[in-house]
């Protein structure tokens, strides 16, 4: 329902809690207990009518305010190539419900590879199914199910878990996070355990705007080293500024 169809349904709620109240007020006149089961009604109908309204206005206000329905404290990345070809990702993220009721968030990705990865979850219920982006620019998207709907203000950890396989090695090798709100720490993680142990190439950190007016290039922020003993790149952005995708990237 629209926003325009809400409005006309409360006004016409208010209009016929008014003639409630203008027929219980006639009936007073002709029988006094029929009058006051009518004035009795009016009242708990004028009353519903008012909660109703009132929850309408502050969930509107909560969306204005919110349009992603939640806030993201904090995110964890791990990106474990056990080969070339074989990829597992899990991410962890700290939200807040900015919704009266969130019973699910939609959790957004893009996978370069050819075939779809499998995806679930160890803390929320998830089907597994890709909703495919329908814009450039927009992620593929699964929905987590929580097992208890958050309600405002309630906090929750996230959980995505993601196998992928690269047979023709086209998948991109990069982690992208894209900041929209104030998040306290991003952590990424991401570990190329069949690299030989001679290997030391660092990675390197870059940011873009998102909603830059041309293509836009990456702009270096700083490298990267590999740890030998843990076969990982380990970076953790603190505070990162609004308005920046950041790109963990590293070579094959």
């Amino acid at each position: 329902m629209t926003s325009t169809g809400k409005d006309s349904v409360m006004f016409w709620v208010t209009i016929a809690s008014a003639l409630f109240g203008l027929v219980a007020l006639v009936v007073l006149f002709v029988s006094n207990q029929l009058g006051v089961i009518l004035a009795l009604t009016t009242v708990i109908l004028f009353l519903v009518a008012i909660i109703f309204y009132v929850g309408y206005v502050i969930n509107k206000l909560i969306k204005y305010s919110y349009p992603s329905e939640f806030l993201i404290h904090s995110q964890f990345t791990k990106y474990v190539f056990s080969d070339e070809t074989h990829v597992v990702l899990d991410s962890y993220r700290l939200i807040q419900s900015k919704k009266t009721l969130l019973p699910a968030i939609k959790w957004g990705f893009i996978w370069t590879g050819r075939n779809d990865p499998r995806i679930s979850s160890n803390l929320q219920d998830c089907d597994g199914t890709i909703i495919k982006r329908q814009s450039v620019g927009d992620y593929d998207h699964v929905l987590l199910k929580f097992k208890k709907p958050l309600f405002y203000n309630e906090s929750a950890v996230v959980h995505f878990h993601a196998e992928m396989t690269d047979e023709e090695k086209i998948a991109q090798p990069h982690l992208d996070v894209k900041i929209e709100t104030p998040r306290s720490v991003v952590d990424y993680r991401v570990i190329l355990a069949y690299k030989d142990d001679g290997y030391s190439k660092k990675a390197v950190f870059k940011k873009k705007l998102i909603k830059s007016l041309t293509p836009a290039e990456y702009e270096e922020i700083c490298e990267v080293p590999f740890n030998p003993v843990s076969k990982s790149y380990e970076h953790v952005l603190t505070d990162p500024e609004i308005g920046y995708y950041y790109r963990l990237e590293w070579e094959r």
